[in-house]
């Protein structure tokens, strides 16, 4: 029986991403091994229907499920960034997000925390939403209009939207460690405690130097622009700080 599977995000069906980031979004300690079955179930069986059931019956009668478990280590390894989903009527961002400004990056990144920490698909709707654009201009105040849209959606198309907006975070942070640091733990790696970013715009459009402009300026710079600023803004000021600590 020769079946092809996905070995890449990207490789998946709308069907197999939708059905996965549901699983690793509901994956836990307990269900773990229920999880990695599942995840084999919906990358042999491709699509959704009864006659890929039945093939997917037909080789689990040849081989253990346990077996195929190797074929699904890429999904459980951080998600690489993969493209937004096409909305009709609206603008969806870049791949990595690279066109998006930063005021709109620190609407998300609320949203975005808030629905880590709650589930809630309140935050969900709302980072859908604040993902999207009317047109090729960000305006905050468009939210209410743009959701009329977007709250159409699926749950499980929304998930899809926040996992692709989590992959881009995590690229970001990978890209500029110095503005998103993690800490060593007796029981690993583990994040720092996250801050805002609509205030960390704030501090950077009061900095003395204003290297973005102020503060409507500093909240149009596109985002990895900003991190790159951020960044030396940092490290600078680390600089100064140990010149203080130098004993005199």
């Amino acid at each position: 029986m020769n079946i092809k599977v996905a070995t890449a995000w990207k490789d998946l069906n709308q069907w197999q991403l939708q059905e996965v980031v549901n699983l690793l979004l509901n994956m836990r300690k307990d269900n773990y091994e229920l999880t990695l079955r599942q995840m084999v179930v919906v990358l042999f069986q491709t699509q959704k229907g009864f006659w890929k059931r039945i093939r997917l019956r037909k080789l689990l009668r040849r081989v253990p499920i346990s077996s195929l478990y190797p074929y699904v280590d890429f999904l459980l390894k951080e998600p690489e960034p993969f493209a937004f989903p096409e909305i009709k009527k609206l603008v969806k961002p870049a791949d990595r997000m690279t066109d998006l400004s930063i005021k709109q990056f620190g609407i998300m990144d609320q949203f975005f925390h808030g629905w880590m920490d709650t589930k809630s698909e309140t935050f969900l709707r709302g980072l859908v939403s604040s993902i999207y654009r009317l047109d090729q201009n960000y305006n905050d105040h468009k939210l209410i209009e743009i959701a009329k849209i977007t709250d159409k959606l699926s749950r499980k198309e929304k998930q899809v939207i926040g996992f692709a907006y989590m992959a881009s975070y995590h690229y970001i942070g990978n890209s500029f460690p110095v503005v998103f640091p993690t800490k060593k733990s007796n029981n690993g790696t583990k994040k720092v405690k996250h801050k805002p970013f609509s205030e960390v715009i704030i501090s950077v459009s009061m900095n003395e130097q204003q290297p973005l402009g102020n503060f409507h300026e500093s909240n149009n710079t596109m985002i990895y622009d900003f991190m790159n600023v951020l960044t030396k803004i940092i490290n600078q000021q680390e600089k100064i700080s140990k010149e203080y600590e130098k004993p005199r």
